[in-house]
């Protein structure tokens, strides 16, 4: 099992990104998402995340897979990778400052 999360929020034609004020990835676009807690599904902690960083409850979401990679140990390393589909009749201000980042 992986640690961590990455969520790609979407409404209609938008994705709603965060650009990150955390180490390690300071600056960069990217996701909502993070480190899966103890006793948590990869499902679980990313609805969990999406939550916490953005204040949006999703309820249909779809696992697109993993993105794997070796780290410089040699060991397998990756990310569980999400699309939730946000309702139509979603209102999300943006952009907006949350605990990771503005969105």
């Amino acid at each position: 099992m992986f640690k961590y999360t990455v969520c790609f929020v979407k409404k209609n034609n938008e994705l709603l990104m965060l650009n990150r004020e955390k180490a390690p990835i300071m600056g960069v676009w990217n996701g909502v998402g993070g480190k899966i807690e103890k006793g948590e599904t990869p499902d679980m902690g990313a609805q969990r995340e999406v939550f916490e960083e953005t204040g949006i409850e999703v309820e249909s979401f779809f696992s697109k897979g993993t993105v794997t990679w070796e780290t410089p140990e040699g060991e397998l390393d990756g990310i569980y990778v999400y699309l939730y589909m946000a309702d139509e009749d979603l209102i999300y201000e943006s952009p907006k400052k949350t605990r990771e980042g503005i969105s």
